[in-house]
Parts: C-alpha cells; structure tokens; sequence
C-alpha cells in the first residue's frame, strides 16, 4: 500500500512516498530507515499526526496504535523555537515601551 511521510525543518521540506505493508502502524514507519534519515531525533520525542490531524492518544490513537491506511499522509511536526503566545507578550511590551 502506498502512504505519505512529510517533515517541515525551517526553509526545507521533504515529503516521501513509500510502499509498505497494510499492517504498519505510525510507530513502524518512524522506525524506517528512510524516514530515519530526514527526522533524526528520538521517535518517543516526536510530535506526528495524520493528514493534519495530531495523534495524540486523546482524541486520536497513540502512533504505537495507528494503522495506516492507504494514501494517509504520516507528517511529522518541528517544535516550536518560542511560544506563539510569549511572542506577542513580549511583542506588546516592546511597542508599550516605546
């Protein structure tokens, strides 16, 4: 079956296509070796959703227990440098001052 893996790193984005077998959760397709190669950090640590969507474990089954499905899309999100929040605080008291 065919499914979709996509990261964001900054200005560089990579988007795979990959053939693997209907059984593979989100957690295998982490573990391969192609995917391996564009994320680079510990899979427990990653933020990762489906077709938009964060799998979570509330609302969404864990990676561990997701099984892929045909054309799903496994995106693979980049932390955050500063919190959107703390940023226009910070932004705010800058314009205050001035």
């Amino acid at each position: 079956m065919k499914i979709y893996v996509s990261i964001q790193n900054g200005a560089d984005s990579t988007f795979l296509e990959l053939d693997v077998s209907e059984s593979i959760t989100a957690k295998e397709v982490l573990e391969l070796s192609e995917v391996k190669k564009i994320h680079k950090e510990e899979i427990n640590l990653l933020r990762v959703g489906i077709n938009g969507e964060e799998l979570d474990g509330k609302y969404k089954a864990k990676p561990i227990n997701h099984r892929m499905s045909q054309g799903e899309r496994l995106e693979i999100y980049k932390s955050l440098f500063q919190d959107p929040k703390e940023r226009r605080k910070n932004k705010a008291n800058l314009e205050k001052d001035s």
